[in-house]
């Protein structure tokens, strides 16, 4: 069976999606508790809940690449610039590696856990 969500149902989906709590949804719509909770058990309106999450999962990723390209750019404009003395990019290039350091050593252990689990 499938149902088509209401005005209220959408807006709630979208304040869901964004971990606003219950109490203050049915707060901002005009609803009582206990319809958001009937809301929860339809299974469209679950689905619709997951999908707006995954819209904004993607766009905080999208977000954070986007800041972490310009960051670096900026850091290799820094350590290209001639006017700036040796020290300050050795200081600049340092700061960097360090909040690198082991990046790579924890996205391979979630990778070997995450390989074991589905074995």
């Amino acid at each position: 069976m499938s149902i088509k969500l209401n005005e209220n149902q959408l807006i709630a989906v979208q304040l869901l999606a964004t971990g606003l709590k219950a109490s203050i949804i049915a707060k901002q719509l005009g609803i009582r508790e206990e319809t958001l909770s009937r809301w929860r058990q339809i299974d469209e309106f679950n689905e619709a809940v997951e999908d707006a999450i995954e819209v904004i999962l993607r766009e905080i990723d999208e977000t954070h690449k986007n800041l972490l390209i310009c960051s670096q750019n900026v850091i290799n404009e820094a350590l290209n610039n001639g006017g700036l003395d040796i020290l300050k990019k050795a200081n600049l290039a340092l700061r960097y590696l360090s909040l690198i350091k082991g990046k790579d050593d924890i996205m391979q252990k979630s990778s070997d856990n995450l390989f074991r689990y589905t074995l």
